[in-house]
C-alpha cells in the first residue's frame, strides 16, 4: 500500500522531469548543431547540408574562426574590447545608481516615495521603441553620437533592475538598519557594509541581466555607431555586418562561428553567477 502511494507521489516529479528534459533538448540541440557546424568546411556544408556532423575527419576545420579574427576588414578583437567596455561600464554604473535608489526607497523616510516608485513602475509600460527618437535627440545634442558613451548613457535610467533590487532589499530586516543607526553608523556605511553584502545575490543577477542586454544590443548600436568606422563597432553590430556580407549558404560555417564567438562571454559569466540566479530571483517577492 505504501509503495503504491510513493509511486503515485512520484508521478508529478517524473512528468516534470520529462517535460524539462524535452525543453532542454529543444534548446541545446540547435546550440550544439551551431557549435559543430562552425568547425565544418564550407564545401562540406554546401554539399552535405543535412549532415549533423562533418562527413570526414578532413572536413573538421578552424578556418572559420581564423577568418573572423584575422580579417583586415572586420577587426573582431577590437569589437570584443568595445563590447566589454560598453557592457561592463553600463552594468556597473547602473548597479550603483539602482542600488542607491533602492536603498533610498526602502530605508529612508522620503515624502511621496511610494507615489514616485509607482510612477517609475508605470514608465515600464511605455514601449522602448517609443523612446528611441527622444533618446537619440538628447545623445545627438550632447555630441555623444558615434561614441561608445552614447551607447552607455540611455541604459542607466532603466526601472526593471531598480524594481528587482528594491524588492530584495525589502527582505532585509529593518531592525538591523535601525540598530546600526543607533550605534552611530551613517547611511553610506550601512549601505556599503550591511545592505550591499546582504543583497549581493540580486546585485549579481541584475549585473548579469544588464551585461547581457548591453552585450546583445543591436538596434541602438546601429543608430549610434552605425555610420562610424569598423574600429568603433561593438561585437553584436560588427558580427551582423559580417553575416550580412556573407549571405550565401556556403558561408554558413563562418556565420555560425560569429554566433559562437558572441555567446562565449555570456556563457562564462553565467557559469560564475548561476548559483545566485535562483536565490536572487526567488527573494525579490519577499516583503517585510
Amino acid at each position: 500500500m505504501q509503495s503504491n502511494i510513493k509511486k503515485h507521489l512520484n508521478v508529478p516529479k517524473i512528468i516534470a522531469f520529462v517535460i524539462l528534459s524535452i525543453a532542454s533538448l529543444l534548446v541545446l540541440i540547435p546550440l550544439f548543431w551551431a557549435l559543430v557546424n562552425s568547425f565544418r568546411s564550407a564545401d562540406d556544408i554546401y554539399y552535405h547540408p543535412y549532415s549533423f556532423f562533418p562527413t570526414s575527419f578532413n572536413n573538421w576545420t578552424i578556418s572559420n574562426y581564423i577568418s573572423i579574427f584575422t580579417s583586415d576588414k572586420y577587426p573582431v578583437g577590437r569589437w570584443i574590447i568595445n563590447s566589454l567596455i560598453v557592457s561592463l561600464s553600463s552594468s556597473v554604473l547602473y548597479l550603483i545608481i539602482a542600488c542607491l535608489a533602492a536603498y533610498a526607497f526602502v530605508f529612508l523616510k522620503l515624502r511621496f516615495a511610494n507615489g514616485l516608485f509607482l510612477f517609475l513602475i508605470g514608465t515600464m509600460t511605455v514601449p522602448g521603441i517609443v523612446l528611441t527618437v527622444p533618446q537619440f535627440s538628447q545623445i545627438y545634442q550632447m555630441g555623444l553620437n558615434k561614441t561608445l558613451l552614447g551607447l552607455i548613457l540611455p541604459g542607466l535610467g532603466g526601472v526593471y533592475g531598480l524594481f528587482l533590487i528594491r524588492q530584495f532589499f525589502l527582505s532585509i530586516p529593518y531592525d538591523l538598519i535601525e540598530s546600526a543607526r543607533a550605534d552611530g553608523a551613517k547611511d553610506l556605511t550601512i549601505f556599503t557594509h550591511i545592505v550591499v553584502p546582504l543583497g549581493k545575490s540580486i546585485i549579481m543577477v541584475q549585473g548579469l541581466f544588464g551585461f547581457l542586454g548591453a552585450w546583445n544590443d543591436l538596434v541602438w548600436a546601429q543608430i549610434i555607431i552605425g555610420q562610424t568606422t569598423p574600429d568603433n563597432w561593438t561585437l553584436s553590430y560588427g558580427l551582423s555586418k559580417v553575416i550580412e556580407g556573407t549571405q550565401t549558404y556556403s558561408n554558413l560555417g563562418l556565420q555560425l562561428a560569429c554566433t559562437i564567438v558572441a555567446m562565449v562571454p555570456i556563457a562564462i559569466m553565467y557559469i560564475f553567477v548561476q548559483k545566485r540566479i535562483v536565490e536572487g530571483v526567488s527573494m525579490t517577492g519577499i516583503k517585510r
